[in-house]
This record gives structure tokens, sequence and C-alpha cells, in this order.
């Protein structure tokens, strides 16, 4: 009789911390990315892994700050009269040739100036950290930095010409910083672009060797 009753015990313990264990909701805790605007967003992820990736697709870029590295040699009739390096810094929107930049995940970018005006447009693709922007050139920038609200890219080239018998060759490091505006951009500006810009300002740069 004691065995029996021993058995019923036991029996009804298991069954009664069966009962408990299913009353027991295990929560289901799924790490990664929960920014929906970020390039590995995870739409299961319950809980932030911190490792959240952005690109450049989304919103529109806003140019704070141009910073132009030069080293210009200046000749006539092969002749060096003109050697040197400076740093130049700008930050004012209405002397920036390109302010705004927009994206599509489709392979198309366009540039507007700070009065919305059309300046270039084109297709671009990211290989790394290397991003080709074609237009009627090609230009190839290194990107240093992209986040969610902020974005840094190089770019380093050479440009000659001629102006008034006197032969320019320029090398330059062309740094641009930009925020992102994630509303977005749009414009009822119908002027066309400018097409064949150039990241050296010609004039400017001839002008000052002038002064």
């Amino acid at each position: 009789m004691k065995k029996l009753i021993y058995t019923l015990l036991a029996v009804s313990i298991i069954f009664a911390a069966c009962k408990k264990e299913d009353e027991v909701v295990t929560p289901t805790l799924v790490y990664g990315c929960t920014d929906s605007t970020a390039t590995n967003y995870n739409p299961l992820a319950t809980v932030d892994d911190g490792y959240c990736a952005f690109g450049f697709v989304g919103g529109v870029w806003i140019k704070d700050t141009q910073v132009m590295d030069i080293h210009a040699v200046v000749s006539f009739g092969g002749m060096i009269v003109f050697d040197s390096t400076w740093v130049e810094t700008e930050s004012n929107p209405d002397s920036m040739e390109i302010v705004k930049t927009k994206f599509w995940d489709n392979g198309d970018f366009k540039h507007w100036d700070n009065n919305n005006n059309l300046v270039d447009d084109g297709t671009w693709v990211q290989s790394g950290s290397t991003l080709t922007m074609t237009t009627d050139t090609v230009i190839i920038a290194e990107i240093l930095s992209v986040t969610k609200t902020n974005s840094v890219h190089q770019i380093i080239g050479n440009e000659s010409f001629t102006d008034s018998g006197a032969d320019y060759d320029i090398d330059f490091v062309f740094t641009s910083y930009q925020t992102r505006d994630e509303n977005g951009f749009t414009t009822n500006n119908t002027n066309q672009r400018i097409g064949n810009t150039s990241l050296i300002n010609k004039r400017k740069l001839i002008n000052s060797f002038k002064q």
C-alpha cells in the first residue's frame, strides 16, 4: 500500500512540474541590426547587435565642408614660374558648386547646387571602399566613412590645362564631408544640368596667381 501511495505521489509531483514548466514562456531573442535604414537591416531581429552598416542610398547628402590640398606648377615655354602647395577649405554652400547629392539604388545619382539647380547626373557603383561616379567623365573616390548621419570621401586627381600661354599642372586631394538628410530631397527646378563639372575652379585658381 505504501508503495502505491509513493508511486501516486511521485507521478503527481512530476505532472505538476511539467504543467508549471508549460506555463513559463521563454522569450526568443534574435540578434541583428534593427535600424531599417541600414544595408544589413534584419526585420526578424529583436535585439540590436550594434553592427548596423550604412550606404549612400537613402535621403540626400548635404555637403558641409570641402577641403582641397593643392600642388600647382605653372610654366611658360617650359620654364617654371610658380611651384607651390597649399590647402583650401570651403564651408559656404554658395561658394561650392555641388552641395546636394542623391543616390538611388538603381545606380543613378544627381548633384545640385545650393539653389537646387541640377549640376550633374550620371551613374554610380560601389565596390568595397571605392565609389565610382560616371557622368561626362569618371570620378573615382575613396570612401573614408559612411554612417547613418554622415559620410566622408576623398578624391585624388590631377588636372592640366593651358590658359593665356601658361601651362598649369595641378595635383590635388579633394576631401568632402556630408550630412545625410533622411527626409530626402525634391525639386521642381527644370534647369538643365551643367555637365563637365570640375573639382578644380580653374578661373578662381588662375585669378589667385595674378593677384
